[in-house]
């Protein structure tokens, strides 16, 4: 069984680490050969954070364009990926995305030549407006795939909507390096006070990590945030946001308008830095209108943070336990986000007792585990069971 995996770029770390256990299996095994394709190194939005060097790509994987991804036209992916096609001659390819002209055309040379394809799938329906006609030609793209990577249920159900069957979904969950993860957050543990004094941050503190981009529903979360200052016994709580992005000015200056206090910008990191501001946090909040997962949930529940997390996240349903480690929240209520706050807030709260559940939750979404499910899938589909 040989699969050719074609990823964007070859900076995605959560991606590598599970490349680099897809391939420990192929080395365990005599009929399995991996070989990914990425298309090139970076994309020009992650270009700040450079950082291929700090993680190992411990895989069979060629590299089409070292450079950025936008650099590579159209005609470049087409021929390189088929070049690489014909080359290893896979029993399996699998694309991930099928918003990319380019995997049209792989998709539909597969199709000629009896290749099985697997879409890895980072979409939900509440991503974007849908128009009848756009998805009425996903359908027609998705009908043609064999199996389905998926990132939660959302996903999976988006998959589904489209026409794809319950029987062609391989994979379920996505992850990160829990263990590294936890090994650096412990390793920044240690000086928490001592680096909030420095900092000036309160006793406790919510924390945001990703872009300052509109669908991360920032607004509402200043918002939610005054409101739930407004209605605790415990104002010694803080808010601090960890990243870039185009609203970064507009966020400072609404604070500036709404006097909202104890809120603590922080420019972006790279993925190795984030454990050394969860650190300095209590509670991860992830307020977004929509995203295909949400891994800044793994990574805060492999540091052992509770977490408030949208319901429109793709990893709510899967990683959220109500009450347990978590709450989730319709994300375009400041009413509910507030109430999810001041839940925290509330001393009743055993936060250290939530923030274990957390540990315990994520232990099933590692890397070897999601491998498994891979490799799993992709033998399901070149031997399905008569």
């Amino acid at each position: 069984m040989k699969v050719l995996i074609v990823h964007n770029q070859l900076w995605a770390h959560y991606k590598a680490i599970i490349f680099n256990e897809l391939q420990l299996i192929s080395n365990q095994e005599n009929d399995f050969e991996l070989l990914v394709l990425q298309l090139a190194k970076i994309e020009k939005s992650r270009l700040k954070f450079d950082d291929t060097s700090l993680f190992k790509h411990e895989y069979n994987y060629e590299l089409l364009h070292d450079g950025m991804l936008e650099e590579l036209g159209l005609k470049q992916r087409i021929v390189g990926i088929l070049k690489t096609v014909r080359t290893f001659k896979p029993d399996i390819v699998n694309l991930t995305g099928y918003y990319d002209i380019a995997s049209w055309f792989i998709l539909l040379y597969c199709k000629l030549k009896g290749i099985k394809t697997v879409l890895s799938n980072e979409s939900t329906g509440g991503d974007h407006h849908r128009s009848f006609l756009k998805e009425s030609f996903k359908s027609f793209i998705i009908k043609k795939f064999d199996g389905f990577f998926n990132f939660g249920q959302l996903s999976k159900d988006y998959m589904l909507a489209l026409g794809a069957k319950p029987a062609q979904m391989l994979v379920n969950r996505n992850c990160v390096d829990n263990q590294l993860l936890r090994r650096i957050y412990l390793e920044n543990h240690k000086d928490r006070d001592k680096q909030k004094a420095i900092l000036n941050l309160p006793k406790h503190n919510f924390i945001f990590v990703g872009r300052l981009i509109e669908f991360k529903n920032l607004f509402k979360l200043l918002d939610a945030f005054k409101v739930a200052k407004g209605n605790t016994v415990d104002q010694d709580w803080g808010l601090i946001m960890l990243g870039d992005g185009d609203l970064k000015a507009a966020l400072h200056q609404y604070i500036q308008e709404e006097t909202i206090d104890k809120v603590f910008f922080f420019e972006g990191v790279n993925w190795q830095q984030v454990p050394a501001y969860l650190a300095l946090s209590d509670v991860l909040v992830l307020p977004s209108y929509s995203e295909p997962w949400g891994l800044v949930v793994n990574e805060a529940m492999a540091c052992g943070l509770p977490v408030a997390v949208s319901n429109k996240c793709g990893c709510a349903n899967e990683l959220v336990k109500e009450s347990v480690n978590g709450f989730t929240f319709n994300p375009s209520s400041v009413n509910e986000i507030s109430e999810t706050l001041i839940k925290f807030m509330n001393t009743e709260l055993d936060l250290l007792k939530m923030g274990e559940a957390s540990q315990e939750i994520i232990q099933t979404y590692s890397p070897s585990n999601v491998a498994q499910e891979m490799f799993h899938g992709y033998k399901r589909l070149c031997h399905p069971k008569k």
